[in-house]
């Protein structure tokens, strides 16, 4: 049996099948995009301060303990790292911002590592940006979100750890979150890694975004 989502961002409707995504791979670890692997898989990172969960979101995402590793402390993450689904789309984890450790120069480097990767990946198709419901997003994150829509990067808004709020109050917190974003509101999911809120939203949307970009790909078979 599948289940169709209802993806966001003006895309298709995309069938989630019953147990995806099986089998998912670690492909590299990158420290420059000149590193970052040859695939010419469609792509969607994920981007986000460094305590706000992105490795257990996507460890959740592919039923997984530790396919991406959980830093115990936030900032000290430095590398891109690359998760094949099923040859249907590359998860891309991105270094955590707003806790960045060590020397002005490493945290410059840093820096210039995930710009370079969001402005210059030809394969990147959509961006995640991850906030934590309990707080909501701040300065940094509608910041984040000007340049992706500058850079025409497609944002999807993701509202971690919404297990810690009431469901009245999560939905209130999301109108909230999307106004001072500037989103549609179904442009913010609000995802939770102890009772899977979210999940099947979320792959509708990242399975439709990654169609989209190989249907559109040069040379490749329209569906």
């Amino acid at each position: 049996m599948s289940r169709r989502g209802r993806p966001p961002l003006g895309l298709a409707p995309e069938v989630v099948p019953e147990g995806f995504p099986g089998r998912v791979d670690f492909v590299k670890s990158a420290a420059a995009i000149r590193d970052a692997p040859s695939s010419v898989l469609a792509e969607v990172a994920f981007c986000g301060r460094s305590n706000v969960g992105k490795s257990t979101l996507i460890n959740t995402l592919c039923n997984r303990r530790q396919l991406a590793r959980v830093s115990t402390t936030p900032g000290r993450t430095r590398l891109i790292n690359f998760f094949d689904v099923q040859s249907r789309v590359m998860l891309v984890d991105l270094p955590g911002f707003g806790y960045a450790t060590g020397s002005k120069a490493e945290v410059e480097a840093w820096g210039q590592t995930i710009q370079g990767y969001l402005e210059d990946r030809p394969q990147l198709c959509l961006t995640l940006l991850l906030w934590d419901a309990r707080r909501g997003p701040e300065q940094e994150e509608e910041e984040l979100l000007m340049w992706f829509r500058e850079a025409g990067r497609p944002c999807l808004g993701v509202m971690t750890k919404s297990d810690k709020i009431g469901r009245s109050e999560l939905e209130t917190r999301r109108r909230a979150s999307a106004e001072i974003l500037g989103l549609e509101l179904h442009d913010v999911i609000a995802f939770s890694s102890l009772s899977k809120l979210g999940r099947e939203p979320l792959w509708a949307t990242v399975l439709a975004a990654a169609r989209a970009f190989t249907e559109e790909r040069p040379g490749s078979a329209q569906a």
